[in-house]
């Protein structure tokens, strides 16, 4: 009875990630309006305290200067992506990366997306898709060249940090057989499986340590 109920109780927790990304797949013209509603909501609700907890989770980031990708050129962001390794996006398909799909997302309040900088240069990249429910969901992305030097880490510190601090229960998909993935997250928070998705990605929600 336990184990049923916890599995069951499993499933409800992955509705809102499934119904989003068959939306987002099937019907864009809905998804682009449940999105905009969103964001309005997520922004009137917990804008005041984002602009009160960034500072600190800049200062988390030195050596490496974070900046939101809202004050970043758009062209910089795309030619970043454009410039890594493709079997990189075996793991990483969290939105298109096009122009247009770029500029929207900077102009989404509730798409908390960063990037850190080392000497104006674009070393990473992460984000917090965020949803007025009170989930967000992680991802993150480091420069090829710059992987292996605790970057991934330090991101996924500042995340969770930060749905913390905004009191989203933070959730992330991560591919099977992503060891290094699983290893950094290990890091910053543990990692509480809850489903396999279809794409054999599993779903995972980030609890304290």
């Amino acid at each position: 009875m336990s184990f049923s109920f916890q599995h069951f109780r499993r499933f409800l927790l992955t509705i809102p990630y499934i119904v989003a990304h068959w939306l987002r797949d099937h019907l864009p013209f809905v998804w682009k309006v449940a999105e905009s509603a969103n964001a309005t909501l997520f922004h009137l609700c917990y804008a005041h305290r984002l602009r009160q907890i960034e500072p600190t989770a800049m200062q988390m980031a030195t050596p490496f200067e974070m900046v939101p990708i809202a004050d970043v050129p758009t062209d910089q962001l795309v030619a970043f992506f454009q410039k890594q390794p493709k079997e990189l996006y075996r793991w990483f398909t969290p939105h298109g990366f096009e122009t247009d799909d770029i500029k929207a997302l900077q102009q989404n309040p509730s798409f908390l997306g960063y990037v850190f900088k080392q000497d104006g240069k674009i070393v990473s990249y992460f984000f917090l898709r965020c949803y007025c429910n009170g989930e967000c969901y992680f991802g993150r992305l480091v420069d090829s060249p710059y992987m292996r030097q605790g970057i991934g880490t330090r991101m996924n510190q500042i995340s969770f940090y930060i749905s913390e601090s905004l009191r989203l229960d933070s959730y992330q998909t991560i591919a099977n057989g992503n060891i290094a993935s699983i290893r950094s997250c290990a890091k910053a928070y543990r990692l509480k499986p809850v489903r396999s998705i279809a794409n054999g990605d599993i779903l995972y929600k980030n609890c304290k340590l």
